[in-house]
């Protein structure tokens, strides 16, 4: 189902293209500030995965979830999904989920992942984000430790296959 708000939304994503690729540099220790507890309401975010089925935030719960916000037409969201998957490769356990979530149609995120072979788990917005999980530009990135609770928000694209984002996700996979 798309929203009226997305045609919107679309206009005002498109300031990302101006955000340049980050080096890849993170500092585990800064990058975790004391995590923010988000409601179940928050948790119940629901979103629709390109086969139809419906889940919500709440169902990761107990593993490390670095959700990503992009759509297929963000130039900069193309390399860092590539990031992404180069991440999710390197990961063997599934004590971290990537969750892919974007505001568009479904027909356009299946033929983009599927154009640039990226075998990633893609969902739609379904309803409305929280306030905490709202985006005004792509890509967005939040981490959420196995407790739920908001770890990490990054604004723009970023490297993610890097040993700093690993170490940070080890470090939240051990707490």
């Amino acid at each position: 189902m798309l929203r009226p708000s997305v045609h919107a939304r679309r206009i005002a994503l498109t300031i990302a293209t101006m955000f340049p690729l980050l080096d890849g540099s993170l500092d585990a220790q800064r990058a975790r500030p004391t995590p923010v507890a988000l409601t179940p309401t928050e948790l119940a975010w629901e979103f629709r995965a390109l086969d139809g089925t419906r889940t919500s935030l709440a169902s990761f719960r107990g593993r490390v979830v670095v959700l990503n916000a992009w759509a297929t037409w963000c130039e900069p969201c193309v390399a860092e999904l590539q990031s992404l998957y180069a991440l999710q490769r390197s990961l063997r356990d599934t004590s971290v989920v990537i969750v892919l979530v974007s505001p568009e149609r479904a027909e356009p995120v299946r033929r983009f992942l599927t154009r640039r072979a990226l075998p990633m788990r893609a969902y739609l917005e379904w309803s409305k984000a929280p306030a905490v999980f709202e985006f005004s530009a792509v890509p967005m990135t939040w981490i959420l430790d196995p407790a739920g609770r908001l770890v990490l928000r990054h604004r723009g694209a970023r490297r993610w296959d890097t040993p700093e984002v690993r170490a940070l996700l080890d470090s939240l996979r051990s707490d």
